[in-house]
């Protein structure tokens, strides 16, 4: 019966473990965002560390316990070209850059944001803006999945 007993509650620890390591038993967030450049996104966060997401007027808010942390639109390839030429025209600091990635900083009235563009479909770039310093931004993004839909 002590064996019985023993396996049992090491069962237990093992599934207690495995569920503790995977996010408490959460899953991914999914929901599937219709882009203004006609394509549809379908974006999964992972919902750890109390993350969730929700969609309004067009801009996906990524929220760790209630707080916004980021806030993403979908934007075209000739709004990402026109945002990256119109930084130049004001103070910035580009903290990485690539012909299909960068991430900025700029002075704004609420202090300062950080802004990262990427490609996240075969039209469809993302734009996305923090409060939160780099290191904590990229910590976000990297939860934050995106794919485009094949209609």
């Amino acid at each position: 019966m002590k064996n019985i007993r023993t396996r049992t509650a090491a069962l237990l620890l093992v599934l207690g473990l495995a569920w503790g390591l995977s996010g408490c038993g959460l899953s991914d967030e999914k929901m599937t965002m219709k882009a203004d450049t006609g394509e549809e996104i379908q974006v999964s966060l992972n919902r750890g560390d109390d993350f969730s997401m929700e969609q309004t007027s067009g801009i996906l808010l990524i929220y760790q316990k209630k707080k916004v942390m980021m806030r993403c639109a979908f934007i075209s390839e000739e709004q990402e070209k026109a945002q990256r030429a119109s930084i130049i025209t004001m103070p910035f600091e580009i903290h990485k850059e690539d012909e299909n990635y960068i991430s900025y900083s700029m002075a704004g009235p609420d202090g300062m944001v950080n802004y990262y563009m990427y490609p996240v479909g075969e039209k469809t770039w993302l734009f996305a803006a923090t409060h939160l310093p780099p290191e904590a931004a990229e910590k976000v993004l990297e939860r934050i999945h995106f794919k485009g839909v094949k209609s």
